[in-house]
């Protein structure tokens, strides 16, 4: 089976399942997601200037050792995530799902062939950058229900801690897959 065709079989299976939606009405909601997606972001690159300097920080009365790299991730991805959202309005379709947004993004953007526009399209490591920012913001959502329920258990003394790097990394790559679907899109 193509590949094309098991990704439409998936994407069928998701309207049955109700994780995916499709009318034309959702078409309006392009702009508005482009629109959250940079405010996502903005707040995102905002976090990370706090937590990066020592100067923001005394101005906010914020303690000197405060930082927020873990939600710099979160917001991140959510900024991603929602620009992926308004690719997937684009084509009438809304998600409730991580797992079904993936799939249409691949079904519709991804290049069938070589002869394809690859300035409208997104590559693989374009997917596969919000895949792994969905795996982190869900590893670092799961360390605060572990933390507020007081639970210490072996998957979160595994998690690694989270570093002005990683924040950074999240960052640059939220910029970069909001910036190319915004091109898609335009």
């Amino acid at each position: 089976m193509k590949r094309g065709d098991f990704l439409k079989k998936k994407i069928a299976i998701y309207l049955k399942k109700k994780q995916l939606f499709k009318n034309d009405e959702h078409k309006k909601l392009k702009n508005p997601f482009l629109t959250k997606s940079r405010k996502n972001f903005s707040v995102a690159n905002l976090l990370f200037k706090i937590s990066e300097k020592e100067d923001t920080r005394k101005l906010l009365n914020l303690a000197s050792d405060f930082e927020m790299f873990d939600w710099v991730i979160i917001v991140s991805y959510y900024a991603m995530y929602t620009s992926a959202l308004a690719a997937l309005a684009k084509h009438g379709f809304k998600s409730k799902s991580h797992t079904a947004t993936i799939t249409v993004l691949e079904y519709y953007y991804i290049p069938k062939n070589k002869e394809e526009d690859k300035t409208k399209t997104l590559e693989q490591k374009d997917i596969h950058k919000l895949v792994k920012a969905h795996a982190l913001s869900e590893q670092l959502i799961s360390k605060l229900i572990q933390i507020k329920s007081r639970r210490e258990t072996a998957q979160y003394d595994a998690t690694p801690s989270i570093t002005e790097e990683m924040a950074k990394t999240s960052l640059d790559d939220a910029d970069e897959f909001i910036t190319k679907i915004e091109e898609i899109l335009s």
